[in-house]
């Protein structure tokens, strides 16, 4: 017996979780080549009260910028700017003041920090994208491995926040558990190699946006298990698998 395909709202929802962990992956990747760039060029210990980074557009590609914050004001420690081409260009301590846009998303992504934070990892990364609803941005907390053969599918957390105050209004889940794939390994036959992931995810009838941009990340895809059915995750994108009737394991 076939599954029921999805309705054009189901469909929406899909495409839109889609392309959020598109975005993701892309800002994810600037921000880990920007600050490898620019710790070449810095000293970390001349800016005591560096608070981080928030990843925007710009005209043809993305920039990455870093600040200082104290009680006063907000200052910038580099732009890194990269062209249509995704070449970078840095210049340290700009003479520019932060937007209110970059100011907002940074507050936004101290503010997720202090609540999204869980005990699967030790090291987090963040990503700051508008959000769903306008008026607010949606920080993801990344939970990150060090194993480059290691995927990282549960620890990940939504937090959203309201761009006019750092208020957290949503703060939600996206795993169940800390799971962690090893690619390489474990119960993989030696001289094996993997061609996909299957996971199961009961937290929503969907795929979560991290599976789009862990499949991105990491080059393989994933067989997502949820309520709804079997969902194929496959370099960002995600779509249902109609003929296949599936529970949640």
């Amino acid at each position: 017996m076939s599954a029921v395909p999805l309705t054009a709202e189901e469909s929406a929802t899909a495409a839109r979780v889609s392309e959020v962990g598109k975005e993701i992956f892309a800002r994810d990747i600037r921000t880990a080549e920007a600050s490898d760039l620019l710790l070449e060029r810095i000293y970390p210990g001349n800016y005591p009260n560096f608070v981080g980074w928030v990843a925007y557009p710009n005209q043809e590609d993305y920039t990455v910028s870093f600040y200082e914050k104290n009680p006063e004001q907000v200052s910038i420690i580099a732009d890194v700017i990269y062209d249509k081409n995704g070449i970078p260009e840095i210049s340290i301590e700009p003479k520019r003041e932060p937007s209110q846009t970059e100011i907002s998303m940074l507050n936004a992504r101290l503010a997720a920090l202090e609540n999204g934070v869980n005990s699967c990892s030790h090291h987090f990364n963040t990503v700051v994208v508008p959000g769903e609803n306008e008026e607010e941005w949606d920080v993801f907390i990344l939970a990150a491995n060090m194993d480059p053969h290691a995927v990282q599918i549960g620890g990940h957390t939504k937090v959203s926040v309201s761009k006019a105050t750092p208020t957290i209004t949503r703060t939600t889940p996206l795993s169940k558990s800390c799971l962690v794939i090893n690619k390489i390994g474990g119960d993989v036959p030696e001289g094996a190699e993997i061609h996909m992931l299957t996971v199961s995810h009961v937290l929503s009838a969907y795929p979560a946006e991290t599976h789009a941009y862990l499949s991105l990340l990491h080059t393989i895809p994933f067989a997502v298990i949820t309520e709804r059915g079997v969902w194929l995750v496959k370099d960002g994108n995600i779509e249902f698998a109609p003929k296949t009737k599936s529970g949640e394991r």
